[in-house]
């Protein structure tokens, strides 16, 4: 393997099928010296992608499992905890989440790290944010069905816009913990939050697979689910499940599906350093049976 394999990492979404991303890095991490230079994480993904910096995989699963053992349902069920959370717990439950797994030295790793970005959305109309969620969640899923591929472009055609933000400049500011729960807004259940003046809703709508910001070389692309159409490009390596994951995507209740997901990760690592293994062999046996030339 070169040295540096990746430049770019790409951490996609996908609620708690990110876990997906930590077992998957904790087996492929050390065997394919993993230390890109730029990274881009969008929804949850820009969780995984903070604590990949931050070395905190292990720490959020532990936290976010222990957080789930306390819940047996997914929606406020009565009016003390509806007035506090909303509909659902998720936005509560999520920001503490984060706050406990990411430390002072996590987020100071990250301050000093690599480049670091997270995408965030803001939906069409800044006056009637929530109102114009609903067709843009409709264009979103269309997206999904019709198109299958990680980059999507319906949202964008009603209005929507992106913006990826200098995450380590928010960890400087003490922001990081706002921007990465501000990147999770999922509409229009999920109350809408602000970055810079503006309504902010989940990038994952607009992008499964944000690319950093002046990006060049070679780009590993982490998904959390199946697509039918993964693009096609030269520098870009596509990962996704090799089968639907067991943890659903904003099921707060259930520790051992995350575990799961986080051992089908474990499972798929292991798939993937053996196709490496394999190309490499097969590089070099091609190679050495080049006869050699003599003038």
């Amino acid at each position: 393997m070169p040295d540096a394999p990746f430049e770019q990492l790409v951490f996609s979404g996908g609620g708690t099928r990110c876990f997906w991303h930590g077992g998957f890095l904790e087996t492929v991490r050390g065997p394919l010296g993993l230390k890109p230079e730029r990274i881009a994480g969008v929804s949850g993904g820009a969780l995984s992608a903070a604590c990949f910096i931050g070395d905190r995989d292990q720490k959020l699963l532990d936290v976010m499992g222990s957080a789930f053992d306390a819940r047996d349902h997914n929606f406020s069920i009565d009016r003390a905890e509806f007035d506090r959370n909303g509909l659902t717990p998720h936005q509560q439950m999520y920001r503490q989440v984060v706050r406990e797994t990411l430390d002072a030295e996590a987020i100071g790793a990250i301050c000093d790290g690599p480049s670091f970005e997270i995408l965030l959305a803001h939906p069409p109309h800044s006056g009637f944010p929530r109102l114009t969620t609903f067709p843009m969640m409709a264009a979103y899923l269309a997206d999904l069905a019709i198109r299958s591929t990680p980059h999507v472009v319906l949202p964008e055609k009603l209005g929507a816009d992106q913006e990826l933000v200098d995450a380590r400049q928010a960890a400087r500011d003490g922001m990081l913990i706002d921007l990465i729960c501000n990147a999770a807004v999922i509409p229009p259940v999920f109350n809408l939050q602000g970055w810079n003046g503006k309504k902010v809703i989940d990038g994952g709508m607009t992008s499964k697979a944000p690319m950093p910001t002046n990006y060049e070389g070679r780009t590993l692309v982490l998904l959390t689910r199946k697509f039918r159409n993964l693009p096609e490009h030269p520098d870009r390596v596509y990962i996704e499940p090799s089968k639907a994951v067991p943890a659903d995507k904003i099921d707060f209740t259930d520790r051992e599906k995350i575990i799961a997901t986080w051992n089908a990760g474990i499972e798929d690592g292991r798939a993937f350093l053996e196709a490496v293994s394999n190309a490499v062999r097969l590089m070099r046996d091609n190679s050495s049976a080049i006869p050699a030339h003599h003038p």
